[in-house]
């Protein structure tokens, strides 16, 4: 399992749903982590969101800082 690849993009978000229902049908007692998960991570996006709209980034974070003059 350790070698299968998948990369971003929707084959990505298939295998991670699909993972996730197989184990909410195989391992009943996961769907209470599966459930306080999700909440967690919908929680953790929104304050995501939030922040970046409060701070968003400027153009010039994304440039490396110029060359120092050499003395």
């Amino acid at each position: 399992m350790h070698r299968i690849a998948v990369g971003g993009g929707i084959m990505g978000a298939l295998f991670a749903v699909g993972s996730s229902l197989i184990f909410l049908f195989g391992l009943p007692a996961s769907r209470w982590f599966l459930l306080a998960s999700f909440f967690v991570g919908v929680g953790v996006a929104v304050l995501l969101y939030f922040w970046h709209k409060r701070h968003p980034v400027e153009l010039t974070d994304l440039q490396p800082p110029p060359p120092k003059p050499e003395k």
